[in-house]
């Protein structure tokens, strides 16, 4: 009798603890962000690569970029390897402007430098044409029933394939160039060498890709051509502010054209 009245006192004490449910308080006030931790120094280096007209590597003669810290007096200046450093440079964020005579420049940007060793960034320069583009036209036409601008041209002749880019200008805009507020989009093309005075180009552009910038049929669109050096990831960046690439291994003179969007 006395082991059922303890059974039956266990179950009790169960069932009364099993009905108890604790309720959650509120969470308590955040506490105080801990302090940052120590900046540390270390090494910010690179590799800076040349390229020439046609977009061939350079292997030779890779001394003297300069490569610069942005708002610093910071500079280094690339060794025959075509290296860079900058030691003893503290925790941070950075922007560098690589340069070198007769090629566009180039930045490298938003650089997030932890320090506490070597980190590593490259960059890729290209050699400017030293020619221009001598003739520019624009045209709508049809091909297969497709609605295009053809644009034509010629550059002199060499013994290299060269480029030649095209910008298109905003739409509702009488006026286009390189700059990134004056144009909607860029396209390049590889002109191989011949055995005439002049080489001619051609690209043809579909209407439908202009109705993706925001033409509308019967507007003008606006376009200027270049000549470029042969690798167009060389000697570009982008622009932070609209995410446009900047190309700077540009020739000297644009010639322009227009053409109304069928």
């Amino acid at each position: 009798m006395k082991a059922k009245l303890l059974l039956i006192s266990a179950i009790a004490i169960t069932v009364g603890l099993a009905s108890c449910k604790k309720t959650a308080g509120p969470d308590g006030a955040q506490g105080p962000q801990g302090p940052s931790g120590p900046a540390l120094t270390g090494n910010l280096k690179g590799f800076v690569s040349h390229y020439d007209l046609s977009g061939s590597k350079i292997t030779t003669n890779l001394m003297g970029d300069s490569v610069s810290i942005d708002g610093t007096g910071n500079m280094s200046v690339t060794d025959a390897l075509g290296m860079y450093s900058f030691s003893g440079l503290s925790t941070g964020v950075y922007n560098l402007t690589i340069k070198r005579s007769g090629y566009g420049w180039t930045k490298l940007q938003d650089v997030q430098f932890t320090g506490g060793g070597d980190t590593y960034r490259n960059a890729n320069l290209s050699k400017i044409p030293t020619n221009n583009v001598l003739t520019f036209t624009s045209v709508d036409t049809v091909v297969a029933g497709v609605n295009y601008v053809r644009l034509r041209g010629t550059i002199p002749t060499t013994t290299i394939t060269q480029s030649v880019i095209f910008f298109v200008g905003i739409p509702g805009n009488a006026t286009v160039n390189s700059g990134t507020s004056n144009e909607s989009s860029q396209y390049v093309i590889n002109v191989a060498p011949t055995t005439n005075a002049v080489t001619s180009f051609r690209k043809d552009i579909p209407t439908s890709d202009l109705y993706d910038l925001g033409y509308a049929p019967t507007n003008v669109a606006y376009f200027a051509a270049y000549t470029i050096g042969g690798n167009t990831n060389a000697s570009s960046y982008t622009d932070l502010t609209n995410n446009k690439p900047i190309f700077t291994a540009l020739g000297s003179t644009a010639l322009f054209a227009n053409a109304p969007v069928q």
